[in-house]
């Protein structure tokens, strides 16, 4: 594809972080559309060159880019060890080693939470605080150097906005692109302008002109019917179905016709110059679009598709055929499947056809707790190449999950992560520990539950329940026992301040609700330590008196504070704040020169020095020197 050929170009805007060092499907799968029509397209994945601008800032330290953390915070720490570990995030063929499975990849997602804005009024209506937040994606964009980089044939800008935090970036990038070329429209979609009520969309088209068209839910239909008239010179937006737009009697809002149907649609087009960035690229390839349950109260995805029904699945035959025709075009073999739920019909289909074709792919999915996810699957999906599954457990209090119309109880969840972890099958589990009427008293029997099953976990993410307007409880409150009438005191799982609920529920005091959530996190860090246990293997054992350890400096960032010196363990997440004494008594083995327990005990009292070095070990701030390297040491 030529400058000249290329009638849209497609871009993904900051910012997605857990996306780094991966590259998101929406494009991918839009391309494959508009090229499939005759229509030219180029992409490009700004989040991960916004990945990339944050390490280097980091590198240089330039203080004039974007907010400055304290400097005892996490994210603090963050950057003062990406100046000095860039090998450990870019290799030396430049190879991209901060994807979902680097070991140190959250050290930039973490460093990138100080740019994330939550969409609310201010950036509605542009206001002052959403021009100063939009601030560092002005410097990054126009680093970016866009204006070599616009086609010079191009005739519509394409704008993929799935996530909340991406729609300030995506207003800015906008008035970038309008002023580089006035004469081209821009489009916005994806599910954060989707789930945008329509209100919202006419103040938001008002205040940021440079959005010419905004287009919700299924993409694929309009976005042609966009390509064509800018190609052609009919631009139209109003007559397009699923699109909104401004118009000289004001905004206007077009009722969305049937999104394709997903077994027609082509394999989606990977650039392979962005794939060859990437240390260990996965492809997204598409199982379903909606969700095979679709019942989850809680939920607002399954609001993502009016005009089609609710779910269309792939059939497992061409979906397989298409996982072979990825991995052969682009030598790839590991990929994450794209569903809210994978049905386990399906799985056990593709499953068998992957085993009985020896076909050698590792793959991911999202999954729903089910019955029919029986050992004898999850053991199947194993031996097939599942890596892991991600798993929206949120609690095991069979009541709430009732309430909220969850598939399973508390018997059905504990058999799933028991049988999970029986056939080797690891749980990315994502939990709500407050989901309406929860009390304090069940959260904890949840968590005892849970903690049972910590080795079984491959990580787990834990989110304050926000009520989102487009979702059941959002239109009926009242019925999950939520107050509207006072302000809630949470907020953080949608990351989308424009589709909150305010509301407050009774059934915790604000104090129950921020214990819980402190304990559920560090059930969270817990997990994570687990999995980081093969590079620190000595954590949570005995050490002999003349064993020789040493601080794994390498992974750590080591910071005087009034406190003491803090000390954060950028492989595990690990923190642990040393008292000054001690601190001195450790300073020369900071360079990571190895040290004997008998050297701390001797120093600080037995009692003091073993205290020291339990702390030290629970932070995962000790391993042991191999017998090659012992030294005499203290």
């Amino acid at each position: 594809m030529t400058p000249e050929d290329t009638d849209v170009w497609l871009l993904f805007p900051p910012l997605v972080e857990s996306n780094f060092g991966s590259f998101f499907p929406s494009t991918a799968v839009l391309a494959a559309y508009l090229e499939q029509q005759g229509i030219g397209t180029v992409q490009t994945d700004l989040n991960e060159e916004f990945a990339l601008w944050l390490l280097h800032s980091r590198e240089s330290d330039r203080s004039t880019v974007g907010p400055r953390p304290a400097p005892e915070s996490s994210a603090a720490a963050a950057g003062r060890w990406l100046a000095r570990s860039r090998d450990r995030m870019v290799g030396p063929d430049g190879r991209h080693r901060f994807g979902p499975d680097s070991p140190y990849g959250h050290v930039l997602q973490l460093m990138a939470q100080q740019y994330l804005v939550d969409p609310g009024e201010d950036v509605l209506e542009r206001r002052e605080p959403a021009l100063r937040a939009a601030v560092p994606y002005q410097d990054f964009y126009d680093q970016a150097e866009l204006a070599e980089r616009v086609p010079a044939g191009v005739a519509l800008f394409g704008v993929s906005v799935p996530m909340g935090p991406q729609l300030l970036p995506a207003l800015v990038l906008a008035e970038c692109l309008k002023r580089l070329r006035p004469d081209v429209p821009v489009v916005f979609g994806g599910p954060a302008l989707s789930l945008m009520h329509p209100s919202e969309l006419e103040r938001l088209l008002a205040a940021w002109p440079a959005v010419d068209a905004v287009v919700r839910f299924d993409g694929e239909f309009p976005l042609r019917e966009l390509a064509l008239q800018a190609r052609e010179g009919t631009w139209d937006p109003g007559s397009v179905r699923g699109v909104s737009c401004l118009t000289p009697e004001g905004v206007r809002h077009n009722e969305p016709g049937a999104g394709p149907a997903v077994n027609a649609l082509p394999a989606p087009m990977y650039p392979p110059e962005a794939l060859a960035r990437l240390a260990d690229p996965v492809i997204g390839i598409t199982q379903a679009r909606g969700c095979y349950w679709g019942k989850c109260d809680y939920c607002d995805f399954i609001e993502l598709y009016d005009g089609s029904p609710p779910f269309r699945g792939r059939r497992p035959d061409r979906f397989v055929a298409e996982l072979r025709h990825l991995s052969r075009s682009h030598g790839v073999s590991r990929f994450s499947f794209i569903t809210e739920s994978i049905p386990p019909a399906f799985a056990r289909r593709v499953c068998t056809a992957l085993v009985e074709e020896e076909a050698g792919l590792r793959w991911t999915s999202f999954a729903m707790v089910d019955r029919r996810f029986d050992q004898e699957l999850l053991a199947l999906m194993v031996e097939s190449g599942c890596e892991f599954l991600v798993v929206g457990l949120e609690t095991t209090i069979t009541r709430v999950l009732k309430l909220v119309h969850k598939s399973a109880d508390r018997e059905e969840n504990l058999r799933f992560l028991r049988d999970a972890r029986d056939v080797g099958l690891p749980l990315v589990v994502n939990l709500i520990p407050d989901l309406p009427t929860t009390t304090y008293e069940e959260a904890m029997t949840a968590l005892s539950d849970l903690e049972e099953f910590a080795d079984g976990m491959r990580s787990v993410s834990v989110f304050p329940f926000e009520p989102t307007r487009s979702s059941n409880v959002g239109r009926a409150p009242e019925q999950f026992g939520l107050d509207v009438s006072i302000p809630s005191t949470t907020t953080g799982q949608a990351q989308y301040a424009l589709n909150h609920l305010v509301s407050n529920d009774p059934a915790m005091t604000q104090e129950q609700r921020a214990e819980v959530h402190a304990r559920y996190r560090a059930f969270a860090d817990h997990v994570h330590a687990l999995n980081s246990r093969g590079h620190t293997p000595d954590a949570g054992r005995a050490y002999a008196p003349d064993e020789a350890l040493r601080v794994p400096v390498e992974d750590l960032d080591l910071f005087e504070a009034e406190s003491g010196l803090v000390c954060t363990n950028m492989r595990t997440r690990g923190r642990a704040v040393v008292p000054a004494r001690a601190a001195r008594l450790l300073r020369p083995f900071l360079d990571g020169t190895p040290f004997t327990p008998r050297t701390l005990t001797e120093a600080l009292t037995e009692e003091v020095g073993n205290r020291l070095l339990a702390n030290l070990d629970r932070a995962a701030m000790l391993t042991a020197v191999p017998a090659s390297g012992q030294v005499t040491c203290g």
